[in-house]
């Protein structure tokens, strides 16, 4: 961890394709810090992707971070410089995608946020791990326990981890996204499986996730 200071407005360059600026606090506060290491991992992955990044929230002042606009944790990782929310500037690349991509770059904490109001994947630098999705505001149930950051789901799943992920497949698959896993979107998935070269089996396991998201194209 390498945590830079500067001040609003500073548009020095951290990386090819990132600037101090872009992860700035937009409260209008003076003060403002990011980690060195959480821009160098993003630039790897913008060089995978060959596509612009956009931050939506980088450094995050404490006033900022409890506003209701943000709702953020008192814990929150953006209060200490070490986290950002971001997506691909013309939002061709869908979030799943990108948190699978983030998770094989090594991030520590990695959230997958798909609903009304974001299509986002926030990236931190902590020392341990922590994954979890959002498919409603507020809700973020966590997927820490798995190896993958999605969990492996079939019809007839349950639980809130299972039921964020399979609105995130219906979302992939194009159907209803009502977050029950049944036979349409067993048949669906079944479907798009088959146009991706898989076990046509209806589990959506890493290799369904990798290819359904489209993020096998970057690894």
């Amino acid at each position: 961890m390498d945590i830079i200071t500067f001040q609003r407005g500073d548009k020095t360059a951290l990386t090819k394709n990132f600037s101090l600026y872009e992860f700035e606090c937009p409260c209008g506060c003076t003060a403002q810090m990011i980690d060195r290491e959480l821009v160098e991992k993003m630039q790897a992955l913008r060089d995978k992707l060959g596509k612009k990044v956009k931050v939506t929230s980088g450094y995050r002042c404490v006033k900022h971070n409890a506003s209701k606009d943000v709702g953020g944790s008192k814990q929150s990782r953006h209060l200490y410089g070490i986290a950002a929310d971001w997506r691909t500037d013309n939002r061709s690349v869908n979030p799943v995608a990108l948190g699978i991509l983030a998770q094989k770059a090594g991030f520590g904490g990695i959230g997958i946020y798909w609903h009304s109001k974001a299509a986002i994947v926030h990236t931190d630098t902590r020392g341990g791990k922590a994954t979890w999705l959002c498919t409603t505001p507020g809700q973020y149930p966590s997927t820490t326990y798995n190896a993958f950051i999605l969990p492996t789901i079939k019809q007839g799943c349950s639980g809130a981890a299972n039921r964020s992920a399979t609105i995130m497949l219906q979302k992939l698959l194009k159907v209803k996204a009502d977050g029950s896993f049944g036979p349409g979107t067993t048949a669906a998935l079944m479907d798009a499986q088959r146009k991706h070269g898989l076990v046509a089996d209806g589990i959506c396991g890493p290799k369904s996730w990798t290819a359904l998201s489209g993020a096998v194209k970057y690894l």
